[in-house]
């Protein structure tokens, strides 16, 4: 978890100035703090992002704002009691920015598998294909609109998200990665299994 919050002045900017910011800095270096800089700084205006919201009933849904080689953003819809698997970041470096609503992180780290001989993949976290995982849970944080952005990085990739069903409230969320991520793997603890999944955008279907 990134301790940054967004600045009591920060500003609220047209989606396209906001696309037009991550563009830019995509064309240097991409660090961490540079984008919790720029995140904590600025808030795309929200009535902009409803070309981007779209609703599944029993799913969270995917929603591609922008994209290059370097950087994607999207908008994440999330109904009353979604819930992510637990799942890899393949090691990139993500953002999320929550606009309406809360959600729920739990953070977790591989003890242990059966596989080991699959991570650390040069270009990917992890090919999957274990059937003994143990897995640590190390925490877990509530997000909502002007509170510290969440975050994962090398260190800190796996966690879940839930929308919990009690809180009776839908969600909505911004997220950015770098490099953009089109797959990743999911742990089934129940089962034991783990499987690589791809990646896709519910308004570009």
């Amino acid at each position: 978890m990134d301790e940054a919050v967004p600045a009591a002045d920060a500003q609220v900017i047209p989606v396209a100035q906001f696309v037009g910011g991550l563009e830019a800095i995509s064309k240097g270096l991409i660090t961490k703090q540079i984008l919790c800089d720029f995140l904590t700084r600025n808030v795309p205006v929200r009535r902009e992002l409803e070309p981007f919201v779209k609703w599944a009933p029993d799913r969270h849904t995917r929603n591609l704002i922008f994209r290059n080689d370097l950087i994607e953003l999207m908008l994440i819809c999330w109904n009353v009691g979604n819930i992510t698997p637990l799942h890899t970041h393949n090691g990139q470096l993500g953002w999320m920015v929550m606009m309406e609503g809360r959600l729920k992180v739990e953070n977790y780290r591989l003890v242990r598998c059966n596989r080991p001989e699959n991570q650390q993949v040069v270009g990917i976290d992890c090919l999957s294909g274990a059937t003994e995982i143990e897995m640590r849970l190390l925490g877990s944080e509530v997000c909502a609109p002007g509170g510290p952005l969440n975050t994962v990085d090398k260190q800190q990739t796996i966690h879940r998200i839930t929308n919990p069903a009690e809180w009776n409230q839908p969600a909505m969320s911004l997220h950015i990665y770098s490099l953009p991520i089109e797959s990743c793997v999911v742990f089934d603890m129940e089962k034991q299994v783990c499987t690589r999944r791809d990646l896709t955008y519910d308004n570009e279907q």
